[in-house]
C-alpha cells in the first residue's frame, strides 16, 4: 500500500482508505482542479501586477544575449506562464519590435524560467510545516480582494492562488494515498528493471500527458506527486518529465501555425530547443539522474533519497533538461539561427501584415498579454497613417503623370489597409472585452477603441486631401508660390503632430502627454486661420481666382480636421489614466 510513504507527511485513518474507484478518481480530478484554479489565479494576478512592464523587460534594455536570456527567464518566473511569454515573443517579432536573434535568446530564457515553479512545488509542496501557513495566507488575501484599487485585488488574488495551488498539491497527495486500486494499476507498468525500452515508452507517455493536461506546471506537479507517493520510481518519473518538456512544443506550434514566417521561426526554435534537450537528456539520462539525486540529497540533507527528497531530484532533472540545450545553443546562436532558416527559408517580400494572435489558453486568460499585443498593433496603425500622410506633399508637387498615378495607387492601398487594420484590431479588442476585466483594463480598452476610430479618421482625411489635390489638378488651378509655401508650412506642423502622437502611442499610456500635443493643435488652428485670412486678402486684390482660393481653403481645413483627430488620439491615451480621488 502507498500509505507507508506518507507517515511523515499525513496521518490518515485506515477507515478513510475504503473509497470506491470512482470516488478515488473524482478526488484526484478535484485536486487537479484546485491546483489549476490556484495556478490560474496566480498567473493572471502576476500578469496584472507586471502589466505593460512585460514589454519593457524585452525591449527596454541593451540587447545582449545574456540580457535577453535573463529577461525571458525573469518574465516567465514572474508570470508563471511560458506560453504567454512565447506568445509575446511571437507578437513582438511579427510587429518588428525585436529581431529573430533576440527573440530566440528570450525564448531560451523562458524555457529556463519554467523551472522556477517546479522548484517552488518541490521545496514547499511536500513540506508538512509549510501547510500550516496556507490558511493564514488565504486570510491575508481576503481583505485585499475588497480594498479599492486593482493592484490590491491583484495581490490578493496572487496570495489566494498561491495558497490554492499548494492546497491542490496537498489534496492530490492525499487522494493518491487513498487510492489503492490506482496504485495496483500503476504497479503493472513499473518493474524493478528500468531499460532503454521503458525509457522511450515513458518519454512518449510524457509527451501525451503534456498534450492532455492544460498546464505544464500541472503536469509537473502530478509527476512529482506520483513519485512522492510511490506510484512511480525516480527513473520512470524523470523519463515522463523529459517527454513532458518536449510535449509543450505542440501548443506553441499550433499557436504560430497561421501566423507569419517570423512567428513560425520562433515556434521552430522552441521545437528544436526542446528536441535537443530531449535527445541530450535521453543520451545522458543516468548521469543527469545521478547529478539530480546528489543535488536532492544535498538540499534535503539526508543520506538516502527519501520520498520528500524525490520531487527535489525531479526538479533538478527538469532544470538540467532545459540548461543542457541552452548551454549548447547560446554559444552557437548564429548556427542555430541558420538551422531554423533551413526549415523556414526567408522569402523576398515576406508577408508583414497584421498578425494579431488572440491568446487564451485552455484555462488561463492572458488579458495583459493580449492588451500588449493590441497596443503594439495600434502603434503600428499610427505609423501606417503617418506613412499615408507623408505621401500627400509628394502627391501635391508631382507633375509627371505616371509618378502621380503611382503615388495615387499607393495612397489607395494604404487607405484599404487602414480600414482592414481598424476592423481586425476592433474585433481583437472586442474579444478581450468579453473576459472579466479589471477597472484599469476596461479603461484601456475604451481608450483603444477611441484611438483606432480616430486613426481611421486620419486615414479618411488623407483620402479627402487626395481628392482635393486631384480635383485641383484637373481644374488646372495651380497654387501661387505664397500658397505653396503656406501649404507646406501647414503640412510640416501636421507631420509634427502625428509624430508626437506616435511617440505617445509607443510608450505606456500615462498622464502628462497632452502638453506638447495641445500646443501643436493650437498652433495648427491659429495657422489655419491666419493663412485663410491672408489669402482672402490676396483674392480680394485679384492675385488669383476663386477656384484657387477654394482648393487652398479645402486643404487648410482638411489639415485642421486631421489634426483634430490626432489630438483626439492623444486625449484618448490620457483618458486611460484613472483620475485621483478627491480628498
Amino acid at each position: 500500500m502507498p500509505v507507508r510513504r506518507f507517515h511523515s507527511f499525513l496521518t490518515i485513518d485506515s477507515m478513510t482508505l475504503h473509497y470506491d474507484i470512482l470516488g478515488n478518481l473524482l478526488s484526484v480530478m478535484g485536486s487537479l482542479a484546485l491546483f489549476l484554479l490556484g495556478m490560474k489565479l496566480m498567473s493572471e494576478a502576476l500578469q496584472r501586477i507586471t502589466g505593460s512592464r512585460l514589454r519593457q523587460l524585452f525591449t527596454g534594455g541593451p540587447t545582449t544575449r545574456l540580457n535577453d536570456f535573463a529577461s525571458g527567464a525573469l518574465v516567465t518566473g514572474l508570470t508563471q506562464s511560458s506560453s504567454a511569454v512565447i506568445l509575446l515573443i511571437i507578437s513582438f517579432i511579427s510587429a518588428g519590435l525585436i529581431p529573430l536573434m533576440q527573440g530566440l535568446s528570450v525564448m531560451i530564457g523562458a524555457n529556463i524560467g519554467t523551472t522556477i515553479t517546479g522548484w517552488i512545488i518541490a521545496l514547499l509542496g511536500f513540506n508538512s510545516y509549510f501547510l500550516v501557513y496556507l490558511l493564514p495566507l488565504m486570510g491575508i488575501s481576503l481583505p485585499l480582494l475588497f480594498i479599492p484599487g486593482s493592484h490590491y485585488r491583484a495581490y490578493g488574488e496572487f496570495l489566494m492562488g498561491f495558497s490554492l495551488l499548494f492546497l491542490g498539491v496537498y489534496f492530490l497527495t492525499w487522494s493518491l494515498s487513498a487510492n489503492a486500486p490506482l496504485y495496483d494499476w500503476f504497479n503493472q507498468f513499473t518493474t524493478d528493471i528500468f531499460n532503454w525500452k521503458q525509457l522511450l515508452i515513458y518519454a512518449l507517455a510524457g509527451v501525451l500527458l503534456a498534450i492532455a493536461l492544460p498546464s505544464s506546471n500541472a503536469t509537473l506537479a502530478l509527476i512529482f506527486v506520483l513519485s512522492f507517493a510511490g506510484y512511480l520510481p525516480l527513473e520512470h518519473s524523470a523519463a515522463l518529465i523529459a517527454g513532458q518538456n518536449f510535449g509543450t512544443t505542440v501548443w506553441v506550434i499550433l499557436a504560430a501555425y497561421q501566423a507569419n514566417a517570423a512567428s513560425r521561426r520562433i515556434a521552430a526554435g522552441h521545437w528544436w530547443f526542446n528536441l535537443i534537450g530531449l535527445m541530450l537528456s535521453l543520451i545522458l539520462f543516468y548521469p543527469l539522474l545521478w547529478v539530480s539525486t546528489e543535488a536532492a540529497l544535498f538540499i534535503s540533507q539526508t543520506p538516502v533519497l527519501t520520498p520528500a527528497a524525490t520531487p527535489i531530484a525531479l526538479a533538478a532533472f527538469h532544470t538540467l533538461f532545459n540548461l543542457l540545450p541552452a548551454m549548447v545553443i547560446i554559444p552557437a546562436m548564429p548556427a542555430f539561427k541558420w538551422l531554423i532558416y533551413q526549415f523556414i527559408p526567408y522569402q523576398s517580400g515576406e508577408n508583414k501584415a497584421l498578425q494579431l494572435r488572440y491568446f487564451k489558453s485552455r484555462f488561463i486568460v492572458s488579458n495583459e498579454v493580449n492588451l500588449i499585443q493590441a497596443a503594439e498593433e495600434i502603434h503600428l496603425f499610427g505609423k501606417h497613417v503617418e506613412l499615408m500622410f507623408s505621401l500627400i506633399p509628394q502627391y501635391l508637387t508631382e507633375k509627371h503623370a505616371d509618378k502621380f498615378a503611382k503615388i495615387q495607387k499607393k495612397i489607395f492601398r494604404l487607405e484599404d489597409a487602414a480600414d482592414e487594420r481598424e476592423r481586425l484590431i476592433e474585433n481583437f479588442i472586442t474579444r478581450i472585452a468579453e473576459n472579466d476585466l479589471t477597472e484599469a483594463n476596461a479603461r484601456r480598452i475604451r481608450s483603444m477603441l477611441k484611438i483606432i476610430n480616430n486613426l481611421e479618421s486620419v486615414a479618411d482625411q488623407c483620402m479627402q486631401m487626395e481628392r482635393t489635390i486631384r480635383r485641383k489638378n484637373e481644374a488646372n488651378a495651380w497654387f501661387t508660390p505664397e500658397m505653396r509655401e503656406n501649404v507646406f508650412t501647414m503640412f510640416g506642423h501636421v507631420q509634427n503632430a502625428i509624430e508626437v502622437m506616435n511617440n505617445n502611442l509607443s510608450n505606456d499610456y500615462r498622464p502628462g502627454i497632452l502638453l506638447e500635443a495641445t500646443q501643436l493643435e493650437l498652433q495648427i488652428n491659429e495657422l489655419r486661420n491666419t493663412m485663410l485670412d491672408e489669402n482672402m486678402q490676396r483674392f480680394n486684390r485679384g492675385d488669383f481666382t476663386y477656384s484657387h482660393l477654394k482648393f487652398f481653403s479645402d486643404l487648410m481645413n482638411e489639415c485642421e480636421k486631421l489634426a483634430d483627430h490626432v489630438i483626439n488620439v492623444n486625449q484618448a491615451i490620457a483618458s486611460n489614466i484613472r483620475k485621483p480621488r478627491a480628498i
